[in-house]
């Protein structure tokens, strides 16, 4: 990795957290579920100045103008303890290179988001050293009831509480064996998206887990041909895959063709896979580390968080 490890404040109780907007628009009432989940859990919340803009162009939650200051005055302000997002979609990538890293280095505070966050949080662990959450969003998953499995470590894995393990009884062990590094990745198209670009992850030795959604099956071989072709994966630990919801032949979903594809992509590479481990876009959606250390555990079906991320 290209920076020392910073690890962020872990939250307390009645911490203030800030909810940003640097993707797609929200549905207030789906924005107000959310912000009575984050109370619930015994949090103040203040909002980002342009959460419930919608611009012309992309329809995205305010102009870049809008959607950076509004992040960049959470990221300012002092009484903010932590960062969460409203949701994902597109957005994130335009505003890479006019984002402060001194800035975020410094103030150091929690990020957790996921999808179209994926950038940011390549931009945080890379560029600041920062670790950041891969984890639930406001007006998305906190707006209905959480599943049980990710209700057991959201938001204890904020609070610094959360259990190490994860145990995955269910997941499919598609190459067997041990692996250990930093856990980088999340949404695919993301990762594909950011090749080449000064803010895309170091993946030498690093533990990958991806997920997508909504996607034909050509369209997530030809992301992942990018990867492996860019010669980006030539040095990792391993890889685990989340949720591939919606991935589709042709507008049918076949589950088994998809498992089929990850095989073949990734068999060749030497190291072990896994599949079907409850992260990304459909519950249970368990937040993890990014830039962290841990290990997955082809037999026994287990990642374990190997450090402690939170100051």
């Amino acid at each position: 990795m290209r920076n020392p490890l910073r690890k962020p404040r872990r939250l307390g109780p009645g911490a203030l957290v800030g909810v940003a907007a640097l993707s797609g628009p929200v549905r207030p009432e789906d924005l107000q579920a959310g912000v009575t989940t984050l109370e619930g859990f015994g949090y103040r919340v203040r909002l980002a100045s342009n959460v419930l803009g919608r611009e012309p162009l992309l329809g995205l939650a305010g102009n870049d103008e809008a959607r950076l200051s509004g992040y960049l005055a959470l990221v300012e302000d002092p009484e903010v303890d932590a960062i969460l997002f409203a949701r994902g979609g597109y957005g994130v990538t335009r505003l890479l290179g006019r984002l402060p890293d001194a800035l975020l280095r410094e103030t150091a505070k929690l990020h957790c988001g996921f999808s179209d966050l994926t950038a940011l949080s390549a931009f945080l662990r890379e560029r600041c050293g920062l670790v950041s959450i891969h984890g639930p969003m406001v007006a998305a998953d906190l707006a209905t009831p959480l599943d049980p499995v990710t209700a057991s470590w959201f938001p204890a894995l904020l609070e610094g509480r959360a259990p190490r393990r994860l145990e995955v009884p269910s997941a499919d062990v598609l190459v067997p064996g041990h692996a250990e590094g930093p856990l980088v990745g999340g949404c695919l198209s993301l990762l594909a998206a950011l090749t080449g670009t000064p803010w895309e992850f170091d993946y030498d030795g690093a533990l990958l887990f991806i997920e997508e959604v909504g996607e034909e099956a050509y369209r997530v071989d030809r992301m992942l041909g990018t990867l492996l072709s860019s010669g980006r994966l030539d040095r990792l630990a391993g890889i685990m895959a989340g949720s591939m919801t919606r991935v589709t032949f042709g507008g049918v979903e076949d589950p088994e063709r998809v498992r089929l594809l990850l095989l073949d992509r990734f068999a060749p590479l030497g190291v072990p896979v896994a599949a079907g481990l409850p992260f990304g876009h459909v519950a249970p959606n368990v937040p993890l580390p990014v830039g962290a250390r841990a290990s997955w555990d082809g037999g026994t079906r287990t990642l374990v968080l190997e450090e402690e991320f939170l100051s």
